[in-house]
């Protein structure tokens, strides 16, 4: 292959020079110059529905913008005779000078700047670029926010009136992830979901028999706000009722836990957003529990879902849904039933078992009064004798925390 004519070199470097820098990734109107580059192992960041802070006026007040967000690391490299970048030497004062100046050409306004020319933001027409470096390492990251074009709504389908079918390569049907998103894995775990609030404090709460979980590459420019606000909206909209975070915590927030309880469904539902748009959905189908195979197998079934207030045995409102599921159960079958009150292990003997005892007579007393036949259902207390799970952490715990219904005839 011949050489290039020496001539054409420096034609040629620019040429390269000018393609590598074609694809900045940054609004068409982020003009930089020619000391500009792009930063080893920096990608673009690009979210379609995001926020960022900005600083607003020349005072330096910050505000949070929203909009189409785009960020990058860049390089900056000194032009040819000037001097070396370093410590105390002017280094902030050279790039953000000669960033200005293309930026300013291309229309864009100073609005504040840094005292030490280490930081400033500017603005064009309805959109907001900010600029902060570390100069003496020839690092310079771009911000930029500008007005997003309204994009198509976001619409989960509801539940079904009765468990849905579906196998393990399917999307879970009223679930369903963004438009463009990969699947990462699935799963499938016979255990309850934990369903505590975030933050609250609260002993930990669990829910169900089994969890379904879906994990997805979201799109890469899913941004964490835009997925707390497109599903909880949905989710809404579907008749979920959203139990974390409230509406004034949304917007900080990186999950959701949501229930569903209409047309005789119990269905819980905890979603994630991790960084990088990796998203987790983890769902116990509570009212899909299959009872009756389980009190054929095993002779009795653990009520979670049912609460009480911490260290009492007033029941808590939420409870509702499951004990009216077993209400209609116990009314469909002839047999007899007990209901087992079991603790975990902190706390004396003495008050876990009258602890449990009052516990499991509470339910029976709801269910008595939903219309129970009272001579089928007894009720008894076994404080911490019976643990089904290692009492060493907060989800065994948990999990020894709980209400049995079981059959007398084959109780073992």
């Amino acid at each position: 292959m011949p050489l290039a004519h020496p001539r054409l070199l420096p034609l040629l470097a620019l040429v390269f020079a000018l393609s590598a820098r074609a694809d900045l990734g940054l609004p068409d109107s982020v003009k930089f110059p020619a000391q500009i580059g792009l930063a080893e192992g920096q990608g673009l960041e690009k979210e379609a529905q995001s926020e960022a802070e900005f600083a607003i006026d020349k005072k330096g007040s910050r505000s949070t913008l929203k909009g189409l967000r785009h960020a990058r690391w860049f390089s900056y490299t000194p032009a040819g005779g000037e001097p070396a970048l370093g410590y105390y030497n002017g280094s902030e004062q050279r790039i953000s000078k000669a960033l200005l100046a293309t930026l300013e050409k291309a229309g864009w306004t100073l609005v504040w700047m840094e005292e030490n020319k280490a930081a400033f933001s500017m603005k064009r027409g309805e959109s907001w670029l900010s600029v902060r470096m570390d100069a003496p390492q020839g690092q310079v990251r771009v911000e930029t926010i500008e007005p997003a074009a309204a994009g198509t709504a976001f619409v989960l389908p509801p539940p079904a009136d009765k468990p849905e079918s579906f196998s393990d390569k399917d999307d879970i049907p009223y679930l369903l992830p963004p438009a463009g998103s990969a699947r990462l894995g699935q799963g499938h775990a016979e255990e309850p979901l934990d369903v505590s609030l975030p933050g609250s404090g609260e002993e930990v709460r669990l829910a169900g028999s089994s969890v379904l979980i879906r994990s997805y590459q979201g799109p890469s420019t899913l941004s964490r706000q835009q997925f707390m606000a497109d599903y909880r909206k949905a989710l809404r909209e579907a008749g979920w009722a959203l139990l974390f975070p409230s509406d004034a915590k949304a917007a900080s927030e990186s999950q959701i836990l949501a229930r569903y309880t209409l047309k005789g469904r119990d269905i819980w539902a905890r979603l994630w957003f991790e960084f990088g748009a990796k998203l987790s959905f983890s769902v116990a189908d509570a009212g899909g529990d299959d009872w009756a195979a389980r009190l054929a197998k095993e002779c009795k079934v653990p009520l979670y879902g049912v609460y009480f207030d911490f260290n009492q045995a007033t029941l808590k409102p939420e409870s509702e849904p499951v004990l009216k599921r077993v209400a209609q159960l116990l009314k469909s079958r002839a047999e007899a039933f007990e209901l087992r009150g079991h603790t975990d292990a902190v706390g004396n003997d003495e008050a876990n078992l009258k602890l449990s005892d009052a516990r499991a007579a509470s339910v029976r007393q709801w269910l008595l009064q939903a219309g129970v036949d009272p001579k089928r259902l007894s009720a008894k207390g076994f404080g911490k004798s019976q643990p089904v799970a290692d009492n060493a952490s907060e989800q065994g715990r948990a999990k020894n925390r709980r209400v049995e219904l079981v059959r007398t005839s084959c109780a073992r």
